[in-house]
């Protein structure tokens, strides 16, 4: 998925964080978002990975794009320490947990899929997909922003 989908899959995320009351706060938006473009911290030319280009390259160099960052091992890693540093998860580690689920959700939808179990090369990847930069990805993301206005 290209970046402005990975943005409408994180405005996702929080929308239905907010209707579940699991986040409420306006805060949890930027976070949300960030985190939904973080696992393409892998690709050095995507729209985070050219803002942090010299990291981006040393973990494409290491794990590839589609690597370990599209796993839930990261994910996990994160979950624990909050939940060992804080005792729970703080409304601002679930809005970026948020977005990075949202993420791995539309790659999930691409015909490369994700690699859920990283380091085991198994790829996950729904039976019904649609290619990056398509037009089917652009019906996706158009239909998710209008269900979400509908029913805010």
């Amino acid at each position: 998925m290209q970046a402005r989908s990975h943005l409408i899959f994180g405005i996702g995320a929080t929308w239905l964080m907010h209707r579940t009351g699991l986040a409420a706060s306006v805060h949890a938006w930027p976070l949300t978002l960030l985190g939904a473009l973080l696992p393409d911290i892998d690709h050095p030319k995507s729209m985070l990975g050219q803002r942090v280009q010299p990291l981006s390259l040393a973990i494409a160099g290491v794990f590839g794009h589609r690597g370990m960052t599209h796993s839930l091992l990261p994910l996990a890693l994160f979950i624990v320490a909050c939940v060992h540093g804080f005792g729970h998860m703080p409304a601002w580690a679930l809005a970026l947990a948020a977005g990075y689920v949202s993420h791995l959700l539309a790659d999930w939808l691409t015909p490369s899929g994700v690699p859920l179990c990283w380091p085991l090369r198994t790829r996950f990847r729904s039976p019904l997909f649609v290619t990056t930069g398509s037009a089917a990805e652009w019906v996706l993301a158009a239909a998710l922003a209008f269900a979400m206005w509908r029913w805010w």
